[in-house]
C-alpha cells in the first residue's frame, strides 16, 4: 500500500515541476502575435515547437513514472532527482536556443539590429530558412519591427511562395508602411497570377513610392515592353538612363524602347553614347541593323 502511494507522489511532483517550466517559458515561445501577422506558415512553426516541446516533456514523465513504478524507497527518489536534473537540463538548453545572440548583443535593440543584419546576409547567401528564423524571432521580441516584415515578404518572394509573401506585403500596405519594394513585390506576384491590371497598377506605385530610384523605372518600362506597349515604356525607359546616366544596361533600354517607337533621331543619340559604356560588338552590330531598318526621319522628343 505505501509502495504506490509513494510512486504517486513522486510521480505527481515531477509532472508539477514540468509544468511550472512550461507556464514561466509560455510566453517565450510564442513566435508572433497572430493580430500583427496571420501567417499560415509561421503559424504552424509555432505550434510545432509547442507540440516539441509538450511531447519531450510528457516523455519524460512517462519515463520516470515507469521507473518509480518498479522502485521504492531511496531508488524512487533517485528517479525523481534524475527527472529533476532532466528538466532542469532542459529548460538550461532553451535558454540557450531563445536567446543565442544574447552575449554579443546585451540591448534588445542592439540584437534586434543584429538579427536584421544576419538576416539580410543569410538572403545573399540563399539560406532562405535561416533567414526566416531571424526575422521571426525578431517579431517575437518586437511585433511591430517593419523591416522585419519586409524581409520576410522578400523572403517568400523569392521561393515563389506567393500566398504568404502577398499577405506579408498587404499587411504593409494596411498599416501603411509600404515602400517601392513592397509594392515591386506585389506586381511580381500579380504578373505571375497573370492580373496584368493589378502588375501595371502596382509597378506604377513603385515608382511613385521611389521616385529616384532609377531601377524601378527601368521595372516598369520592361514591364510595357513586354506587353508591347513601347510609348509607354519610353518615359520610364528615358528616365532611368537621366537617373544613372552611366549605366549602359538602362542606356540599353531607352534604346530598345526608342527603336521600338521609331523614333530615329532618340534612337541614334542613345546608340552613340551606348558605344562608349560597353565594348560588345556583336550586340552593337544588332543594334546598328535595327537602326538602319527605322525611317529617316525626325522622330519624337
Amino acid at each position: 500500500m505505501v509502495i504506490p502511494i509513494v510512486s504517486f507522489v513522486i510521480a505527481a511532483l515531477a509532472l508539477a515541476f514540468a509544468i511550472a517550466i512550461l507556464v514561466r517559458r509560455w510566453k517565450e515561445i510564442r513566435l508572433l502575435d497572430p493580430d500583427s501577422i496571420r501567417e499560415e506558415r509561421l503559424k504552424r512553426e509555432r505550434e510545432k515547437v509547442i507540440q516539441r516541446r509538450f511531447e519531450r516533456v510528457q516523455a519524460d514523465r512517462v519515463a520516470a513514472v515507469s521507473r518509480l513504478g518498479r522502485q521504492v524507497g531511496k531508488r524512487a527518489t533517485e528517479a525523481y532527482r534524475r527527472t529533476y536534473r532532466k528538466l532542469q537540463s532542459f529548460d538550461t538548453v532553451y535558454k540557450s536556443v531563445a536567446a543565442p545572440l544574447a552575449a554579443m548583443a546585451p540591448s534588445q535593440r542592439e540584437r534586434i539590429k543584429t538579427l536584421l543584419t544576419e538576416a539580410r546576409a543569410l538572403m545573399r547567401d540563399l539560406k532562405w530558412a535561416d533567414a526566416e528564423r531571424r526575422c521571426v524571432e525578431v517579431l517575437s521580441m518586437d511585433p511591430r519591427q517593419i523591416e522585419a516584415y519586409r524581409l520576410l515578404g522578400q523572403i517568400y518572394l523569392k521561393q515563389k511562395l506567393y500566398p504568404q509573401a502577398a499577405e506579408t506585403f498587404e499587411y504593409l500596405v494596411k498599416t501603411r508602411k509600404a515602400d517601392d519594394a513592397t509594392y515591386a513585390g506585389l506586381a511580381d506576384i500579380a504578373k505571375a497570377s497573370g492580373d496584368r491590371v493589378r502588375a501595371e497598377a502596382m509597378r506604377l506605385k513603385a515608382v511613385d513610392a521611389s521616385p529616384r530610384q532609377p531601377y524601378r523605372h527601368a521595372e516598369a518600362a520592361e514591364f510595357f515592353l513586354e506587353a508591347g506597349d513601347p510609348e509607354r515604356a519610353w518615359p520610364f525607359a528615358k528616365r532611368a538612363s537621366e537617373l544613372e546616366p552611366q549605366s549602359a544596361k538602362y542606356l540599353e533600354l531607352s534604346l530598345e524602347a526608342a527603336i521600338l517607337l521609331g523614333d530615329r533621331n532618340e534612337a541614334e543619340a542613345r546608340y552613340r553614347r551606348l558605344r562608349l559604356l560597353s565594348d560588345d560588338p556583336n550586340r552593337f552590330q544588332t543594334w546598328k541593323e535595327k537602326l538602319e531598318a527605322l525611317p529617316k526621319k525626325p522622330g519624337k522628343k
